[in-house]
């Protein structure tokens, strides 16, 4: 027995509605519809468009207890175009930090973070292989 694949990515969140109308609007992800997992708790998984049939990506999970929210991203999204996105999401009005560019001896390195309506960071980032063309 092995494990196969990462299954979610679970984020507490205070309002579940305004969530997922963040990272559908925001992030392009598709939400499944809103799940009601008994004792008024209640969830949303959502998934990138393109991802292989039933791998999911975050599941948001609704509480009404506080809870923690960390001061660095707990994952990131690979994205195409990073530098077109961080306008897009600055023009819409997001909270995101400054997009920077580094090096590493495969990949040159586009990322920002995006904070969601409860102040999770999201790391995106851009990799392009060294040896590629910079466009």
């Amino acid at each position: 027995m092995a494990v196969k694949l990462l299954g979610s990515i679970f984020i507490p969140v205070s309002r579940l509605e305004a969530s997922i109308e963040f990272y559908t609007n925001h992030l392009k992800l598709t939400c499944r519809g809103i799940e009601e997992w008994g004792d008024g708790q209640r969830g949303a998984t959502l998934f990138v468009s393109n991802s292989p049939a039933g791998a999911a990506m975050i599941t948001l999970a609704e509480t009404k207890e506080p809870f923690m929210v960390s001061d660095r991203p707990w994952f990131n999204f690979s994205c195409s175009d990073a530098t077109e996105m961080h306008r897009l999401l600055q023009a819409h009005g997001c909270r995101v930090t400054e997009l920077v560019s580094w090096d590493s001896p495969w990949n040159r390195h586009w990322m920002f973070d995006l904070y969601d309506p409860d102040g999770h960071p999201i790391n995106l980032i851009e990799m392009i292989p060294i040896d590629a063309p910079v466009v």
